[in-house]
């Protein structure tokens, strides 16, 4: 069973639109595909910015981060994309607090492998839903889409990538691949806390990893039964779908949040593509929104038409 898959067909999409002399913004919501406990969660918000002038436009879809703080970064990073001929979309995370109950957000936040599996489940087809209104658009050039993500939003773009084959590119910033050093290398603070695993649970656990991507490789994920919840969001286990495809990293020689060598995995997993190493922090090297637009711009010029 594909976890990631959504029943398609009709979506009310609410939009509203303004615009200014360089630009058109609009802002738009619909509900997610995926049924939800809270009402919040079920809506799913974005921000799309479309230069003005004669389309269409190549677009990238950025994913912010957990939580709330990477979203201020990718808002800037899409009107100066804008500026460069690009249309860019940003929306809002399952675990953004827009899509939170008001009572509390951390009691919501997922803590188990299981609760992680529905968070990136909801998260890739929220995203693909939004993608069926975006290549509807007149100003979008839907052959051309590119899924750029920040961290935790680099994964959910790396899934979404190996499921939906309109995204033809994308761009991984301060991400790795392999959850176990993912999750216990870096100092990723409470992210992890309360998951019942302790290191050595793990590394059992992932032992058994290398063999299930071997079983992938041969039978696609679908059809491979994993040790744990955590082998379905691990970026790792959806690479060998990309490596056909178009991909840029940019890391953090400084990310405390996560270690080059998973940097390294990942990297590999990819096929090798341009990585990019900032001498910053993890939050510093995503708040560098003006190299950070530069190198996207490069990447998409090196990108030959689809056909």
């Amino acid at each position: 069973m594909n976890l990631y898959e959504y029943q398609a067909g009709e979506c009310r999409f609410d939009v509203e639109k303004t615009s200014t002399s360089t630009r058109s913004h609009y802002a738009v919501s619909f509900p997610g595909p995926v049924p939800a406990e809270w009402e919040e969660v079920s809506t799913v918000y974005g921000d799309l910015f479309v230069p003005q002038g004669e389309g269409p436009f190549p677009l990238v879809i950025i994913t912010h981060g957990y939580g709330d703080a990477s979203l201020a970064p990718c808002l800037t990073l899409a009107r100066l994309l804008v500026r460069h001929g690009i249309a860019a979309y940003t929306w809002y995370l399952p675990t953004h607090s827009r899509r939170l109950p008001s009572d509390g957000e951390n009691k919501y936040m997922p803590v188990t492998p299981r609760q992680w599996l529905d968070v990136y489940r909801r998260a890739v087809i929220d995203l693909r839903r939004a993608t069926d209104w975006l290549v509807t658009l007149p100003e979008i050039d839907a052959g051309r889409i590119t899924a750029a993500g920040i961290s935790m939003g680099a994964i959910v773009t790396l899934i979404a990538m190996a499921v939906d084959s309109r995204i033809g590119a994308g761009i991984s910033i301060v991400a790795g691949g392999n959850m176990e050093e993912l999750s216990w290398a870096g100092n990723v603070g409470d992210l992890f806390s309360g998951h019942g695993c302790t290191r050595a649970d793990c590394e059992a656990v992932y032992a058994r990893y290398p063999a299930y991507l071997e079983e992938v490789a041969k039978k696609g994920y679908e059809a491979v039964e994993p040790a744990r919840e955590c082998f379905l969001f691990d970026p790792l286990t959806f690479t060998g779908y990309l490596k056909s495809r178009p991909a840029l990293m940019v890391a953090g020689e400084k990310d405390e949040m996560v270690s080059k060598k998973s940097t390294n995995y990942l990297w590999e997993a990819l096929g090798r593509p341009r990585l990019v190493w900032v001498d910053d922090t993890h939050v510093g090297t995503y708040c560098q929104s003006n190299l950070l637009c530069g190198e996207i711009t490069r990447f998409l010029d090196s990108i030959p038409e689809r056909r």
